[in-house]
Protein backbone atom coordinates (compact mmCIF):
# COMPACT_ATOMS: atom_id res chain seq x y z
CA UNK A 1 0.00 0.00 0.00
CA UNK A 2 1.43 3.20 -1.11
CA UNK A 3 1.54 6.05 1.29
CA UNK A 4 1.16 9.81 0.43
CA UNK A 5 2.25 12.76 2.45
CA UNK A 6 -0.41 15.15 3.51
CA UNK A 7 -0.05 18.44 5.10
CA UNK A 8 -1.94 18.69 7.91
CA UNK A 9 -2.18 22.14 9.98
CA UNK A 10 -4.79 20.82 12.36
CA UNK A 11 -4.66 20.08 16.07
CA UNK A 12 -6.54 16.78 15.38
CA UNK A 13 -4.51 14.29 14.52
CA UNK A 14 -4.72 13.00 10.90
CA UNK A 15 -6.38 9.19 11.64
CA UNK A 16 -8.07 7.89 14.38
CA UNK A 17 -10.68 5.16 15.19
CA UNK A 18 -13.45 5.25 17.69
CA UNK A 19 -14.64 1.59 19.57
CA UNK A 20 -18.48 2.10 21.23
CA UNK A 21 -17.81 -0.43 24.45
CA UNK A 22 -19.30 -1.80 27.06
CA UNK A 23 -17.92 -2.82 30.56
CA UNK A 24 -19.92 -3.60 33.81
CA UNK A 25 -22.97 -1.92 32.55
CA UNK A 26 -21.69 1.59 31.52
CA UNK A 27 -21.42 2.03 27.60
CA UNK A 28 -18.62 3.73 26.47
CA UNK A 29 -16.70 5.47 23.84
CA UNK A 30 -12.62 4.42 23.46
CA UNK A 31 -10.95 6.82 20.68
CA UNK A 32 -7.47 5.65 19.81
CA UNK A 33 -5.65 8.24 17.91
CA UNK A 34 -2.62 8.16 15.21
CA UNK A 35 0.12 9.74 12.83
CA UNK A 36 -0.87 7.31 10.00
CA UNK A 37 -4.03 5.33 9.17
CA UNK A 38 -1.32 2.61 8.05
CA UNK A 39 -0.06 2.25 11.31
CA UNK A 40 -3.53 2.42 12.84
CA UNK A 41 -4.78 -0.18 10.96
CA UNK A 42 -1.78 -2.30 12.09
CA UNK A 43 -2.20 -1.43 16.06
CA UNK A 44 -6.02 -2.12 16.08
CA UNK A 45 -5.73 -6.06 16.07
CA UNK A 46 -3.65 -5.38 19.13
CA UNK A 47 -5.81 -3.07 20.78
CA UNK A 48 -9.10 -5.31 20.37
CA UNK A 49 -7.31 -7.91 21.43
CA UNK A 50 -6.49 -6.08 24.44
CA UNK A 51 -9.30 -4.65 24.99
CA UNK A 52 -11.55 -7.82 25.08
CA UNK A 53 -8.98 -9.42 27.71
CA UNK A 54 -9.51 -6.04 30.01
CA UNK A 55 -13.38 -7.19 29.68
CA UNK A 56 -14.65 -4.73 27.16
CA UNK A 57 -17.27 -5.98 25.33
CA UNK A 58 -18.53 -4.04 21.59
CA UNK A 59 -22.07 -2.38 22.10
CA UNK A 60 -24.86 -3.90 20.27
CA UNK A 61 -25.67 -2.13 17.03
CA UNK A 62 -29.11 0.10 17.18
CA UNK A 63 -30.92 0.99 14.39
CA UNK A 64 -33.01 4.49 15.39
CA UNK A 65 -36.10 3.66 17.69
CA UNK A 66 -34.20 1.00 19.96
CA UNK A 67 -33.70 -1.47 16.81
CA UNK A 68 -36.50 -3.24 14.61
CA UNK A 69 -39.48 -4.75 16.57
CA UNK A 70 -39.88 -8.67 15.72
CA UNK A 71 -42.67 -9.62 13.57
CA UNK A 72 -45.92 -10.47 15.13
CA UNK A 73 -47.03 -13.05 12.66
CA UNK A 74 -51.23 -13.44 12.93
CA UNK A 75 -51.79 -17.27 14.26
CA UNK A 76 -54.37 -20.05 12.55
CA UNK A 77 -54.60 -17.23 9.59
CA UNK A 78 -53.21 -17.30 5.91
CA UNK A 79 -53.64 -14.49 3.85
CA UNK A 80 -56.25 -15.26 1.43
CA UNK A 81 -55.14 -14.24 -1.76
CA UNK A 82 -51.74 -16.10 -1.45
CA UNK A 83 -52.18 -18.07 1.08
CA UNK A 84 -48.61 -16.69 3.21
CA UNK A 85 -48.68 -15.93 6.50
CA UNK A 86 -50.49 -12.45 7.78
CA UNK A 87 -48.91 -10.08 10.41
CA UNK A 88 -50.02 -7.43 12.90
CA UNK A 89 -48.95 -4.08 11.55
CA UNK A 90 -48.84 -0.83 13.77
CA UNK A 91 -48.57 2.33 11.76
CA UNK A 92 -46.84 5.45 12.77
CA UNK A 93 -50.03 7.07 13.68
CA UNK A 94 -51.10 4.16 15.89
CA UNK A 95 -53.66 2.89 13.92
CA UNK A 96 -53.64 -1.17 13.83
CA UNK A 97 -54.05 -3.55 10.83
CA UNK A 98 -53.18 -7.00 9.42
CA UNK A 99 -51.54 -7.57 6.20
CA UNK A 100 -49.53 -10.29 4.33
CA UNK A 101 -46.01 -11.00 5.10
CA UNK A 102 -44.95 -10.96 1.43
CA UNK A 103 -46.11 -7.00 1.38
CA UNK A 104 -43.20 -4.59 1.40
CA UNK A 105 -42.67 -1.03 1.22
CA UNK A 106 -39.82 0.96 -1.13
CA UNK A 107 -38.95 3.90 1.08
CA UNK A 108 -36.64 5.45 -1.63
CA UNK A 109 -38.77 4.40 -5.10
CA UNK A 110 -42.51 5.34 -2.89
CA UNK A 111 -43.22 1.94 -4.36
CA UNK A 112 -44.81 -1.17 -3.06
CA UNK A 113 -44.71 -5.04 -4.46
CA UNK A 114 -45.88 -8.24 -3.17
CA UNK A 115 -49.28 -8.85 -2.15
CA UNK A 116 -51.56 -7.05 -1.80
CA UNK A 117 -54.00 -8.10 1.10
CA UNK A 118 -54.68 -5.52 4.15
CA UNK A 119 -57.32 -5.87 6.85
CA UNK A 120 -58.02 -3.08 8.55
CA UNK A 121 -59.91 -4.09 11.91
CA UNK A 122 -63.39 -2.62 13.12
CA UNK A 123 -62.90 0.28 15.49
CA UNK A 124 -65.46 -1.57 17.73
CA UNK A 125 -62.99 -5.02 17.65
CA UNK A 126 -59.78 -3.82 17.97
CA UNK A 127 -57.77 -6.69 16.38
CA UNK A 128 -54.52 -7.29 18.72
CA UNK A 129 -52.28 -9.93 18.76
CA UNK A 130 -52.86 -10.37 23.04
CA UNK A 131 -56.40 -10.32 22.33
CA UNK A 132 -56.52 -13.07 19.92
CA UNK A 133 -54.01 -15.66 21.67
CA UNK A 134 -55.88 -15.08 24.90
CA UNK A 135 -59.24 -16.68 23.14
Amino acid sequence: MEEFEVKNHSTESPSSVTYSLVRNGFNLLYTVRGDSGVTLLEAMEAIEKKLMEKGYKPQEKRSFGGGAKPIEYVPDRVCPLCQNKLIYQTLKDGRKMIKCSTSKYDFATKTSSGCKFVEWPDANKQVVADVVRDY
